[in-house]
C-alpha cells in the first residue's frame, strides 16, 4: 500500500469513527471516542512521519512517543474499559508503570529516543496489548461482556480481531528489522507495504465497524451491561 492510499485510508476511517458520534446505533456502544483519539493521533503523527521521511529527517522520535507511548497507551485504556474485575484492572495499571519505566530505562541506557526505533520498548507494550486483546476476545466469546448483542454486529469484535491480526503482523515485521536488518532492506517496499495494508486495513474497520449494528439492524435490549460513552 503506498503512502498517499494509506493516509487517505486513515483520513476516511476518522471521518467515519466522527460521524458515528452523532449516528443513532441500534444498540449502546462504548469506546467511539477513545478510537476517534486514536485515529486522529495516527493522522497526524503518519501525516507527518511521511513530510519528514520525504526530507530525509530522522523522525524516531515521532514515531516512538506517538506510536510505541501515545497510541499504546490509549490501547491499553482501550481495552481496559471493558474489564470488569477490579483486581485485573489494577495489575494491569501496575504492568503499564513497569513498561513505561522500562521505556524511560531504555531510553537513557539502550536505544535513544530520539535517534532509533524503540524494539526494545515495541515489543513488551505490542504483546501486552495482545494479551488483553485475546482476554477481550475470550470474555466476548464466553458471553462474560456483550452477551446481548449479535456477534457479527458487534463492533469491538471486530476492532479486537483487527489489532490482533495486526499487532501480531507487526511484532514480526520490526523483529526481523531488528535482528535481521539487511533482509528487511533487501525487502524493504514488500514489506512495509504490506505492513501498511494491515494497519490501514485495521484503521479502516476502527471507521467502518461502529456503522455495523444498525447495517444489520439487531434489536439490542436497554439493559445490556456497556454503557455509552
Amino acid at each position: 500500500m503506498s503512502s498517499g492510499i494509506y493516509l487517505f485510508v486513515i483520513g476516511l476511517s476518522l471521518v467515519l469513527t466522527f460521524l458515528s458520534l452523532s449516528f443513532k446505533a441500534e444498540g449502546k456502544v462504548q469506546g467511539k471516542k477513545i478510537i476517534l483519539g486514536i485515529l486522529l493521533l495516527v493522522m497526524v503523527f503518519e501525516s507527518f512521519g511521511e513530510y519528514t521521511a520525504q526530507k530525509g529527517i530522522n523522525n524516531s522520535l515521532l514515531y516512538n512517543i506517538c506510536w510505541i507511548y501515545i497510541e499504546s497507551l490509549l490501547l491499553i485504556l482501550y481495552f481496559l474499559q471493558f474489564e470488569k474485575s477490579k483486581t485485573a484492572k489494577k495489575i494491569f495499571f501496575i504492568i503499564f508503570s513497569v513498561l513505561l519505566v522500562w521505556g524511560i530505562f531504555n531510553s537513557v541506557f539502550f536505544q535513544p529516543i530520539s535517534t532509533v526505533f524503540q524494539f526494545y520498548s515495541f515489543l513488551p507494550n505490542s504483546i501486552f496489548i495482545l494479551v488483553l486483546c485475546v482476554r477481550f476476545l475470550n470474555n466476548i466469546l464466553n458471553l462474560l461482556i456483550f452477551k446481548d448483542w449479535n456477534l457479527i454486529a458487534l463492533p469491538h469484535f471486530w476492532i479486537s480481531t483487527a489489532i490482533l491480526f495486526f499487532y501480531s503482523e507487526a511484532v514480526l515485521v520490526f523483529g526481523f528489522y531488528q535482528f535481521s536488518p539487511q533482509f528487511v532492506v533487501d525487502n524493504v517496499s514488500v514489506i512495509f507495504g504490506f505492513n501498511r495494508l494491515m494497519a490501514g486495513m485495521m484503521y479502516l474497520i476502527f471507521g467502518v465497524s461502529f456503522f455495523l449494528p444498525s447495517l444489520f439492524k439487531t434489536n439490542f435490549t436497554e439493559g445490556n451491561n456497556m454503557a455509552m460513552l
